[in-house]
């Protein structure tokens, strides 16, 4: 099923609720929908009793994701890479061979991300009003 406005804020109302009981933050990549569901199972059963199975957290939670990362803008997104590059380039330990190769990691995420972004752009409308609060809990 595709993702609805309803069910996006659900899913940001009930990862808000694990950031504030475990202290992590929400990231996206195949994993974290799994990781999620297995953190609320052993603590708080939220996502049960918010309807969802595994099954369908999954993609509410994948859609919910990537619907929020195409919706940052573009400018910011390279704010934040730009600032990740100054951090990498500020790390005095590191080698030229290690920051180089931080540097062509750094690039291939951002290849990713632009790939999510585009997965996402079908749920942005859906994800676009929640999109303050899941900064709070992904972007920090």
């Amino acid at each position: 099923a595709a993702l609805d406005s309803e069910e996006a804020g659900r899913v940001v109302t009930i990862l808000e609720r694990l950031v504030t009981e475990t202290g992590d933050n929400v990231f996206y990549d195949e994993e974290a929908a799994e990781e999620w569901f297995q953190i609320d199972d052993e603590t708080s059963g939220l996502i049960p009793a918010a309807g969802f199975t595994r099954k369908t957290w999954k993609a509410a939670f994948d859609q919910t994701m990537t619907g929020f990362i195409a919706s940052i803008p573009q400018a910011e997104m390279e704010q934040m890479m730009e600032e990740l590059r100054d951090r990498i380039g500020e790390v005095a330990k590191m080698t030229p061979e290690q920051k180089e190769e931080a540097m062509s990691l750094m690039r291939s995420e951002m290849g990713q991300l632009e790939a999510i972004r585009a997965r996402g752009v079908e749920y942005q409308h859906f994800v676009s009003p929640y999109a303050s609060r899941l900064k709070k809990i992904a972007l920090r």
